[in-house]
């Protein structure tokens, strides 16, 4: 199944929450769906991230604060 960034969007809007890979995303495709987190109060957990730098995940991060999770464990 694949599923476009848009309908991502929606999906978080409607208030579900997502683990994203983001070894699979861009960084504005992630970028793209943090404000539909935050006006719907929806939690991400972004897995995989060694391809984004410190200042991309703080700049995610402040797209809805307390609601985009980075895992460290994978």
């Amino acid at each position: 199944m694949i599923i476009t960034t848009e309908q991502l969007k929606q999906i978080v809007g409607a208030g579900g929450g997502l683990v994203i890979d983001a070894s699979t995303m861009t960084f504005n495709q992630i970028k793209e769906i943090g404000p539909a987190a935050n006006n719907a109060k929806a939690t991400i957990t972004v897995k995989n991230f060694s391809n984004l730098t410190a200042q991309q995940l703080t700049e995610l991060a402040a797209l809805a604060p307390g609601l985009i999770v980075f895992d460290l464990t994978s």
